[in-house]
């Protein structure tokens, strides 16, 4: 028998390919165990499999075959796999009944083949690995009088223990070369990502020095031209004002009002100009902003002198609710003031005669839900609202946009680039504040500037809003 064994495991050792190594194994064993028998495993996932029916027979095979083609296991068959899942341990079934063939045949091909095979006794050996119930060997004696004895279960249990090792190992080498494989597949993803994160963070600085040659061409551009635009602008502008004052001679009322024209365009054009070099400038980071404690009602005050002449022209009112004096703020008070100038001049622009703006200001904890600013406060906010025409909620959505000028009816009636709230709204995010929008069309607009809150200077640290 040792001899025998030893033939064994050299056999299981040969071979991965443990289900048909089980078969050729069982083979072997039948001189000593039996007549024929049947080699069932369980799959990882639960399920069971008849991976052969081995007689030494060669008139007897095709028998076997068929049924191993068309007899699976089933969870309460009374043989292989099933039984010895139930009772995890080797069993000895001494006699065999016909009875017991019809209810576990399944069908009358297999009931012939089964009786044609020859079942006296049965021996069901789990093969047993690690607590788990790999699979079953069922050995099944055709001689009717044969009785297995315990040294005929002990050496199928002997081979059961080898056979379920054997299984065991190539499932275990199975997972590893899986998990390996996974290893290499997620290392070699990994290096490719990395190739692209690398190939993308290139492409991005090229990109990013591309963006910033181009602002420079801009820059450049921009400059270059203002200064060439300027020049002879700025020589219309004053040449008017000496003809206005009738330096050459006395005018026509006729020629003074072609003058007044040409000087009123002249400046438009000037006003462009500025407008469109302080976006680029904003855009491009090249403004510098102070950081300075300064109080609110101060910057509405120098807003509301600057706009005075265009409302007097305008024929709408200025109303202005100054917050106390201890409301401070913290930005640039050069942009801030540019800020509120846009907010009221746009507002007077849009605003019939005898129409009213007002500004107001203050300090508030909550801003406006769609404002878009990081801290928890406090926030300072400046509010200019008038009696105009208003905006719709399609313009309001582009209101902010470079370029974009609101259009009353079919014809645009009003002046201007459609720079002015593009500059302010950069100008309020640069330093840590945003503008918000509330309009009514046909009411009137309310722009509102939020900018951090701060502690009056001199009173300790700087309380800001982020």
């Amino acid at each position: 028998m040792l001899r025998f064994l030893s033939r064994v495991s050299r056999r299981l050792a040969e071979s991965l390919d443990y289900q048909s190594t089980l078969s050729t194994v069982a083979g072997m064993a039948l001189p000593y165990l039996g007549s024929w028998c049947i080699v069932d495993i369980a799959e990882p996932d639960g399920s069971m499999r008849r991976v052969a029916i081995v007689h030494p027979d060669p008139l007897k095979r095709e028998h076997a075959r068929r049924l191993e083609g068309g007899w699976p296991p089933h969870r309460d068959d009374p043989l292989g796999l099933p039984r010895a899942e139930r009772s995890r341990a080797s069993e000895v079934i001494p006699h065999v009944s016909d009875e017991l063939l019809v209810s576990v045949a399944g069908s009358e091909a297999n009931l012939h083949d089964l009786r044609a095979l020859g079942i006296g006794s049965a021996m069901v050996v789990p093969l047993l690995a690690r607590g788990n119930v790999l699979g079953a060997i069922t050995f099944v004696s055709a001689d009717v009088g044969h009785q297995y004895t315990e040294s005929d279960l002990e050496l199928a249990e002997d081979l059961a223990a080898r056979c379920a090792m054997a299984v065991d190992n190539a499932r275990l080498f199975r997972d590893a070369e899986e998990a390996r494989g996974e290893v290499e597949e997620a290392r070699s993803r990994a290096m490719q990502m990395n190739e692209q994160l690398v190939i993308a963070s290139v492409r991005q600085q090229e990109l990013a020095e591309e963006a910033r040659e181009a602002n420079r061409a801009k820059s450049q551009f921009l400059a270059k031209m203002s200064h060439e635009i300027r020049t002879p602008i700025n020589a219309i502008v004053g040449y008017t004002d000496l003809l206005v004052l009738e330096v050459a001679g006395p005018m026509t009322s006729k020629q003074r009002e072609y003058l007044t024209r040409i000087h009123a365009s002249s400046v438009h054009l000037i006003g462009l100009i500025d407008d469109i070099l302080d976006l680029a400038k904003v855009e491009s980071g090249r403004l510098h902003f102070k950081q300075e404690t300064l109080r609110a009602d101060q910057s509405i005050s120098a807003a509301i002198s600057l706009i005075e002449p265009q409302a007097a022209v305008a024929a709408v009112s200025v109303e202005a609710a100054l917050p106390d004096e201890d409301h401070f703020y913290l930005g640039d008070g050069d942009r801030v003031r540019q800020i509120l100038v846009i907010l009221l001049s746009n507002a007077l622009k849009f605003t019939e005669r005898d129409g009213s703006v007002s500004v107001s200001g203050g300090t508030s904890g909550a801003p406006d839900a769609d404002a878009k600013l990081d801290g928890g406060g406090p926030w300072t906010f400046f509010r200019v609202e008038d009696t105009g025409i208003g905006i719709s909620a399609n313009e309001a959505a582009r209101v902010f946009e470079a370029f974009v000028q609101v259009d009353p009816g079919n014809t645009r009636k009003q002046g201007g680039t459609g720079l002015g709230l593009a500059i302010a709204l950069e100008l309020a995010r640069r330093m840590g504040g945003d503008l918000t929008l509330r309009s009514v069309p046909g009411e009137g607009s309310c722009f509102t500037l939020w900018l951090p809150g701060a502690a009056p200077a001199g009173d300790g640290a700087v309380a800001t809003g982020g």
